[in-house]
């Protein structure tokens, strides 16, 4: 489970310094990705992340509230996206991919990135 904690930590830090450095080309892929007609396919995605995080939070007491908390947070991600009705979803991914400023995914991606450094740090 701790190796599974790591790789998902990794992929944060990833993902925040993609954000960070090549907005732009980050967005473009990630909008090809999302906008798509299976959206809720994708939302098994942040779900079965956050089930690890939940479950993985009880094996490690070091990082019990942050994982526990992150992974409540992406099931609760998951389940909206699921649940939520399709044009409020598309209304939302057009204001991430289209119409939010460029600042304004550089700060997501630094949230991202401090994120994962966090979960990395008390893994270790």
């Amino acid at each position: 489970m701790k190796s599974v904690l790591y790789i998902i930590a990794g992929l944060w830090i990833a993902y925040g310094v993609l954000l960070i450095l090549y907005t732009e080309r980050a967005r473009g892929f990630f909008r090809r990705l999302a906008l798509t007609d299976h959206v809720k396919l994708l939302a098994l995605l942040p779900f079965i992340v956050g089930v690890i995080l939940a479950v993985g939070a009880f094996f490690y007491p070091n990082v019990f509230w942050l994982s526990f908390i992150l992974g409540i947070l992406a099931i609760a991600k998951g389940l909206y996206l699921f649940l939520a009705p399709k044009p409020r979803i598309s209304r939302f991914l057009t204001w991430w991919f289209e119409r939010a400023d460029n600042s304004t995914i550089r700060l997501f991606g630094l949230f991202t990135f401090i994120l994962g450094s966090a979960m990395l740090a008390y893994l270790m």
